[in-house]
């Protein structure tokens, strides 16, 4: 139960229950040959990763080697760092690679080139193949750059080669479910036909992200399956039809600080710094999350209101389907950010679990 006599500041509360549901429902149905290698960087927090832990989870996705660091004291071992090599990290790889099944991302060939050098330096080689999103990775028709990094890996003596990585980014810009399964089987294709193009080299094919393993069950062809923001998932997975409300473990309790009667907008200390500047366009109003419950004198009631301005520490709710003479100084709403990643790390010394 969350005690919210407690709460005196914006708090970042998990429903630890929920959590348990997400983590089962994503392995529910997994191909045995299909490796489940969650991304810690949503919740990237001890606690989370001990529910994962107790599930039998070993094999975990990052995205930073200071992350990596972290999270080996909590005993996993076999990592992969999911975002393009930065050389300038060297001292800091020599520490991680001990003692660990490291996985490195490479996006081109200079990077690759450079870690090669690295004497101390003993990992698994991805190379980031870019299906769509057109973030990072070598483009999956690029056959001449792919194969060049495949020379390279195979005449380093420290880098073994594993497989073709994609983040699959570009389900985040569908509009719902049936969008999702169409740029996933679009993006799923582009690096199969890899694999047989590049079968002398046996690759593996891992992709990771939550749109498409949510919602996208046939992995047969896929060996390994990275999500991250499914555990706890946020406004932008339910406006997509990636979850329901009721799969969402994680969201912000803020204190109201003040009232304004006459434009029907309460101000709650909760600002930028706590959800960021991230947005979603809902019911063609911009919205930076959306409160659904009203705590008062200890008594909570469902609510459907829309946060609508945010400063550095303040956030305005509109108030438009109930009265806003029903709110005073002092109450808390609870608020669904609309990405959660980055609302768990701002709030990371703010968190709780229930």
């Amino acid at each position: 139960m969350i005690k919210y006599s407690k709460i005196k500041s914006p708090t970042f509360v998990v429903n630890t229950s929920q959590v348990i549901k997400n983590i089962e429902n994503m392995m529910k149905g997994l191909p045995e040959n299909c490796v489940f290698r969650p991304h810690f960087k949503t919740h990237n927090n001890a606690f989370t990763a001990k529910i994962f832990k107790n599930f039998g989870i070993e094999k975990i996705t990052v995205s930073s080697v200071e992350m990596a660091l972290f999270f080996r004291q909590f005993g996993f071992r076999d990592i992969t760092i999911a975002f393009s090599v930065n050389v300038r990290e060297q001292r800091n790889l020599n520490i991680l690679v001990k003692n660990t099944v490291l996985g490195l991302c490479f996006s081109n060939l200079e990077s690759l080139q450079l870690v090669s050098k690295f004497k101390n330096i003993k990992a698994n080689a991805w190379i980031e193949i870019n299906t769509g999103q057109n973030r990072s990775g070598i483009d999956f028709d690029d056959f001449n750059s792919i194969e060049k990094m495949l020379e390279n890996i195979s005449n380093s003596e420290n880098l073994v080669f594993k497989g073709f990585l994609s983040h699959t980014g570009e389900t985040y810009s569908c509009k719902d479910k049936n969008e999702i399964l169409y740029t996933a089987s679009k993006s799923y294709e582009k690096l199969r036909k890899l694999k047989v193009r590049f079968s002398e080299y046996s690759p593996l094919l891992s992709i990771g992200d939550t749109p498409s393993c949510s919602v996208f069950r046939n992995f047969n062809d896929i060996d390994e399956i990275r999500p991250g923001n499914f555990v706890y998932y946020d406004l932008m997975m339910l406006q997509k039809q990636v979850c329901k409300l009721d799969d969402i473990a994680a969201s912000v309790f803020c204190p109201v600080v003040d009232i304004n009667e006459g434009r029907n907008e309460i101000v709650i200390h909760g600002g930028s710094v706590h959800f960021g500047k991230e947005f979603l366009d809902w019911g063609g109003q911009n919205i930076f999350g959306k409160a659904i419950s009203h705590i008062s004198n200890n008594l909570k009631t469902d609510i459907d209101e829309n946060l609508i301005s945010l400063s550095q520490e303040h956030g305005i709710i509109k108030i438009s389907t109930c009265n806003v003479r029903n709110f005073h100084v002092g109450d808390l709403v609870e608020i669904i950010p609309v990405h959660v990643c980055l609302v768990a790390n701002y709030m990371k010394n703010s968190t709780r679990h229930f």
